[in-house]
C-alpha cells in the first residue's frame, strides 16, 4: 500500500509530562508491529509524538485543544490534505484534551468538515475526571503515581477535578453524538483501562492512589464513556396540597399563629421529583487491560511496554482497535472488548496479599459513579443541601451496608457532588471464593434506589422545598450500571414570597427589617 493511504499516528501523553520519555517504547514497538503486520495500514515513518504543557497554572485544557489543533495543522497539514488520516494515541488527561479537540474543531453533531482522525484509542482517560485532582496542586506532585518531576498547572486541574463544569459539559454533548461511526471514513474511539494498583506507588497518606474499582489514578467508571445522563425536575405544589396546609393553618387561634403555622407547614412541604429528560451515550468500545495500573514501569499500561517480541496486553489491545475500519468491524471490537471485560474483571476478582501467618484478601467490585449537578429553575447553584440516596421506603438505612465508596464536592463548584458507589454490594453479590476458600460470603441487594434532597434555606423571602425521588427498581437499574457514570441534573423550584419588595404610601420613616414575608410570588 502506498504510504500516501495509511494513517499516520499522533501520541498525546497526559497530564504534568516535560519529557517525551513518558512515551517509553511504545512508538517503537508499535513500529515494529506495523511493519510485521502491513493489515494495520500504518505510515511508521510519521509517528509523531506530542508534547504539550499542562504546568503553568494559566493553562487549560481548552487552550490545549486549540494548539493541538495548530500543531496538527503545522506538522500533518500537507499530508492530510493529500488524503492521509491520523491515528491518535492518548494516556490519562491527553484522552479529555483530544476529545475536547474532536469537539471543538469537529463536531459530530453539527455538518461540517470531516475529522482527519480515524482512531481515538484512549489508554485509562479522565474522561470523567480523577478523585486525586482536588488533592492540590503541591499535594499531588509528590504523589509517586502522577509525579514528572514538575508542579502541576490549576487550570487543567480544575478540569480534572470530578464533577468540574468544563468535564460536565462536554460530556454531555457527548451523550448526543450521532453515529461517529457513520461519518465520512468513520471516527472510532477505545477506551482501555485497568483496574490494577501497583502497590510500589502507594501512597499511605492518600487513600485514593489505591482506591477499588480504579488504576490507582483514575476509576474505571470515570474512563468509560459508554455513560448516562438524567434530569429531574421538582413539581410544583398542587392547589390540593396548598388548601390542605390553609385548612390546618386556620384552625389556629390568632392571625400571628395562623400565619406561623402556615410558614411552618411550607417549610416542610416535600416535593417529588420526576424524570424529563434522559439520554444515554452511543456505544463506545471499552475494556479492562489485564495487570495495567495508570502509571510506574512494571504496570502501568503506557509505561510497562517495551519494544520486544514479547505479548503485552496493551500492544495487543491497541492492535484490536487499529485493526477497525468499519462500523460493521467497531461493534465486532465493541463485543470482543466486552467478553474481555468480563473475563479480566473475574480473574481479578480476588488479589492475594501474603502473610507470614495467613494470607489476606482484597476483593475488587465492580464500581460505579453518579455526579450530580443542583440548581434552581432561575439557573442558580445550590450551595447548602444534604444529598441522600433512600432505598425502600425512603429509607437511606435500607441501602446495603458497605456501597458507599466515596463522596466528593467540586471546590469550584459546590452544587456538584460525586458518589462512588459499590456496584456488587450495592445490587447483590454470591459468596466470593478464591480456589476452594469463600472470601466474603454472598452478599443481599438494595431492591430499590431513591433520593431526597434537603436544601437550605428552608424558610424566609426566598427558599427551597425538600426534594425527592421515591424509591424505585428502575432508578436502580438506571443509575447503578457497573464501571459506568451517569450525569443527574437536579432542577429545584425557587420559592419568593412577597415580602422581599413591598411598596408603601406611608411617609413617615421607618424600619423595614422585619419586614412579614407575605404570601408566594408566581
Amino acid at each position: 500500500m502506498p504510504a500516501s493511504e495509511k494513517r499516520l499516528v499522533v501520541f498525546v501523553h497526559g497530564w504534568s509530562v516535560s519529557h517525551t520519555n513518558t512515551y517509553g517504547e511504545f512508538a517503537a514497538r508499535l513500529e515494529r508491529e506495523a511493519e510485521r503486520d502491513p493489515s494495520l495500514e500504518l505510515d511508521v515513518h510519521n509517528i509523531w509524538l506530542g508534547k504539550y504543557v499542562s504546568f503553568h497554572d494559566a493553562v487549560r485544557v481548552e487552550d490545549l485543544a486549540r494548539g493541538f489543533n495548530a500543531a496538527i495543522e503545522r506538522e500533518l497539514g500537507p499530508a492530510l490534505r493529500a488524503g492521509q488520516r491520523f491515528a491518535c494515541i492518548t494516556h490519562s488527561t491527553g484522552g479529555p484534551v483530544v476529545r475536547e479537540w474532536w469537539d471543538r474543531f469537529y463536531n459530530p453533531s453539527q455538518i461540517g468538515p470531516d475529522c482527519p482522525m480515524s482512531h481515538l484509542i484512549m489508554l485509562a482517560p479522565a474522561n470523567f475526571g480523577s478523585a486525586l485532582a482536588q488533592l492540590g496542586k503541591g499535594r499531588i506532585s509528590r504523589l509517586k503515581s502522577w509525579i514528572h518531576s514538575v508542579e502541576p498547572g490549576t487550570g487543567v486541574l480544575k478540569w480534572l477535578e470530578l464533577g468540574s463544569s468544563e468535564s460536565f459539559e462536554l460530556n454531555q454533548r457527548w451523550m448526543d453524538y450521532p453515529d461517529f461511526t457513520k461519518a465520512r471514513g468513520g471516527v472510532y474511539p477505545f477506551v482501555l483501562t485497568g483496574q490494577s494498583i501497583d502497590r510500589k506507588l502507594y501512597d499511605h497518606v492518600n487513600s485514593y492512589t489505591g482506591e477499588k474499582g480504579s488504576d490507582g489514578v483514575v476509576r474505571v467508571p470515570s474512563a468509560n464513556l459508554n455513560a448516562s445522563y438524567i434530569k429531574l425536575q421538582q413539581r410544583a405544589p398542587t392547589k390540593t396540597q396548598i388548601d390542605k396546609i390553609l385548612k390546618r393553618a386556620n384552625t389556629e387561634g390568632s392571625d400571628a399563629k395562623r400565619a406561623a403555622a402556615t410558614r411552618d407547614a411550607l417549610r416542610d412541604l416535600e416535593l417529588p421529583l420526576t424524570v424529563v429528560e434522559r439520554s444515554r451515550a452511543r456505544r463506545t468500545a471499552f475494556s479492562l487491560v489485564e495487570g495495567r495500573s495508570h502509571s510506574g514501569d512494571e504496570m502501568g499500561i503506557l509505561a510497562s511496554v517495551e519494544d520486544n517480541r514479547r505479548s503485552h496486553p496493551t500492544v495487543k489491545a491497541v492492535l484490536k482497535c487499529l485493526e477497525v475500519g468499519s462500523k460493521h468491524a467497531y461493534l465486532e471490537a465493541c463485543r470482543h472488548f466486552d467478553r474481555e471485560v468480563e473475563r479480566v474483571f473475574r480473574k481479578e476478582r480476588v488479589e492475594v496479599h501474603d502473610g507470614f501467618f495467613r494470607d489476606s484478601y482484597t476483593i475488587h467490585d465492580a464500581h460505579s459513579m453518579v455526579v450530580f449537578r443542583l440548581f434552581d429553575d432561575r439557573g442558580f447553584p445550590l450551595d447548602d443541601y444534604d444529598l441522600k440516596l433512600t432505598g425502600e421506603n425512603g429509607d437511606p438505612d435500607k441501602l446495603p451496608p458497605g456501597f458507599f465508596a466515596d463522596r466528593q464536592r467540586n471546590s469550584d463548584h459546590p452544587g456538584t457532588v460525586t458518589f462512588f458507589l459499590n456496584h456488587d454490594l450495592m445490587l447483590g453479590s454470591s459468596a466470593v471464593r478464591h480456589k476452594r476458600k469463600q472470601v466474603r460470603a454472598k452478599r443481599p441487594g438494595a431492591t430499590e434506589l431513591g433520593i431526597e434532597l434537603i436544601p437550605r434555606p428552608r424558610s424566609g423571602y426566598t427558599h427551597y422545598h425538600r426534594a425527592v425521588l421515591r424509591s424505585t427498581a428502575r432508578a436502580l437499574k438506571d443509575i447503578v450500571r457497573p464501571h459506568e457514570t451517569v450525569l443527574v441534573d437536579i432542577e429545584l423550584r425557587r420559592v419568593v414570597h412577597e415580602g422581599v419588595f413591598e411598596l408603601t404610601r406611608d411617609r413617615v420613616p421607618h424600619d423595614f427589617r422585619d419586614q412579614p414575608v407575605g404570601g408566594r410570588v408566581d
